[in-house]
């Protein structure tokens, strides 16, 4: 199964998901190049910025896509 499908069952099964959540579930490393690759072929899906803490106590943003 190739990572364009594996993120769009993902997010189909009612899933958000980050660039984390890709790496440590899915094992993508580039999920924005997927994310670009399935709305080439017509996928639609949301996206927003999450404010999310860090190891080290501060704070950064991670774009999450979902349905």
């Amino acid at each position: 199964m190739n990572q364009k499908i594996q993120v769009k069952q993902h997010l189909e099964a009612g899933f958000k998901i980050t660039s984390l959540d890709a790496r440590e579930t899915l094992g993508i490393l580039d999920l924005p190049k997927r994310m670009s690759e399935l709305r080439e072929v017509g996928f639609e899906f949301k996206d927003r910025w999450k404010r999310v803490k860090t190891r080290f106590g501060g704070y950064t943003r991670v774009k999450e896509y979902y349905l």
